[in-house]
């Protein structure tokens, strides 16, 4: 378990999430009016002292809660109400003790002062609950949670009995969006419940298509409310990168009934229906496992796994879409050529010429000039979800490119640019600029040996090679 070290000061200044002025049963913090969805949550943890408000008199509820916080508050909850504050960092008695509890494993996490997503938290709260409800209800709920498949391997049978017991349940539209972070209003519903049952809404099977409002996840509050159920990772946090290009992914909590669409220039999408599409595709016969979801499990399972494949997801995302997305009118070309150095460090193949980085920095610059492109690339991926291994040991991230090229006065160089196969040259001889394209693909990426005198800083993973699974079309109603 990794301990980091703060001043006192720090400490006491920031306290990470749970940490502050005592409240009694009369307290009203200044941010959580008495009308507000979770009121009567914090009151009832705050009286059972799990958890309390800031020096300010704010409760800010709608901040992300850190993992260890959320495991300071199932601890305490479980009646382990004397444990101290370590010196040295805050929370490590409180992860020592859910260690020796079970509730979480030595490796699970990384770094505990990131924000805990739902399928985390469902981890401890199954851990922390001894019962597990009806076994042949909790057979029904891969089937019934309509984005069960985006649950990461490891954490299914914990969503599953937390789903079961009513603790931590399903969304109004039918999903669990187990990568969502939450809030700490949502955080002190959730431990409410598991404290107190009579709170629960136990999951109960229905033969209807629409999702039933007894199964729905009141912890997480609407767009009506006080609450904002955000998946996005600010607050002071990581703010999330998904979709920085040009392309916005659809608010998943309405009902979705396309995969894509073009809106005002810009290209909308579902990455939960893209995602379910690029599995169908099959695997390049490997050693490992030519089963898709067996082969991500193999990727996910250990969370030294999981911490390669998020940055090896990164890297490839943020590589691509720098690579891609450029504009001669604006162009830097000393900057831009700096830029992309940090993703390479080794011999780049380029229309079957064998370049050295930088050399090859300089050409795609010059080119971009010369030939006044203009373009537009956003690559959807998933780092769970997403993973893959092949004989090389290689990371792939599985992914949809939509791309747009405004303008190319070389447009014959383009299948050179996007490295495609021969069979594949025909699908960008008539290009229309202006309109949005995709096509599916594995990426794969490595970590180069090299021979080369690499004097700046370089990413941890390099784009190997393309892998296209489909054809190059044109995204509908354009």
């Amino acid at each position: 378990m990794k301990k980091l070290s703060f001043s006192i000061i720090l400490l006491i200044c920031l306290t990470v999430n749970t940490m502050g002025v005592h409240a009694n049963d009369e307290i009203i913090f200044s941010d959580v009016p008495e009308d507000n969805w979770a009121t009567q949550n914090i009151k009832y943890l705050v009286s059972n002292n799990v958890i309390n408000g800031f020096p300010d008199g704010t409760f800010k509820p709608s901040f992300n809660i850190n993992k260890d916080a959320f495991i300071k508050m199932a601890v305490i909850a479980l009646g382990y109400t004397d444990i101290e504050y370590d010196s040295k960092y805050w929370a490590a008695n409180y992860i020592n003790k859910a260690l020796e509890l079970g509730l979480i494993k030595e490796d699970q996490f990384f770094n505990y002062q990131e924000p805990i997503t739902r399928e985390e938290m469902a981890s401890i709260i199954s851990k922390a609950i001894d019962d597990k409800g009806n076994e042949k209800a909790r057979d029904l709920i891969e089937d019934y949670v309509k984005d069960f498949s985006s649950v990461s391997y490891y954490y299914k049978e914990d969503v599953k009995d937390a789903y079961l017991l009513g603790i931590i349940t399903g969304l109004p539209d039918g999903t669990f969006k187990p990568q969502n972070y939450s809030t700490r209003a949502e955080a002190s519903a959730i431990i409410h419940r598991m404290m107190d049952k009579w709170q629960r809404k136990p999951f109960r099977a229905i033969q209807e298509d629409a999702p039933d409002e007894d199964n729905n996840d009141s912890s997480v509050s609407d767009n009506n409310g006080h609450e904002d159920n955000s998946s996005n990772k600010d607050n002071g946090n990581e703010v999330d990168e998904r979709n920085n290009g040009s392309g916005t992914e659809i608010d998943e909590d309405t009902q979705i009934e396309y995969v894509h669409r073009v809106e005002d220039g810009e290209v909308i999408y579902s990455s939960e229906k893209i995602m379910k599409i690029l599995k169908e595709y099959p695997l390049t016969p490997n050693q490992y496992s030519n089963d898709f979801e067996e082969n991500n499990r193999m990727c996910t399972e250990l969370n030294i796994k999981r911490m390669e494949y998020t940055q090896a997801s990164k890297d490839a995302k943020e590589f691509i879409e720098t690579l891609f997305t450029r504009d001669y009118k604006k162009l830097d070309k000393e900057k831009y050529a700096e830029t992309l150095l940090y993703w390479l460090r080794a011999w780049w193949n380029y229309r079957d010429t064998s370049l050295k980085p930088k050399e090859f920095t300089k050409l795609w610059v010059d080119e971009t000039e010369k030939w006044k492109v203009q373009q537009d690339i956003i690559f959807v991926t998933d780092s769970y979800r997403m993973g893959l291994i092949n004989d090389r040991c290689h990371e792939i991230l599985r992914g949809r490119m939509y791309f747009r090229y405004n303008n190319h006065e070389n447009p014959d160089n383009i299948k050179h640019e996007l490295e495609l196969s021969e069979q594949m040259y025909s699908q960008v001889e008539n290009l229309q600029m202006g309109k949005w394209y995709y096509v599916d693909v594995d990426v794969e990426m490595g970590r180069p040996m090299t021979n080369l005198n690499i004097t700046w800083e370089t990413s941890k993973f390099m784009l190997h090679s393309y892998h296209y699974l489909s054809d190059i079309r044109l995204v509908e109603g354009q």
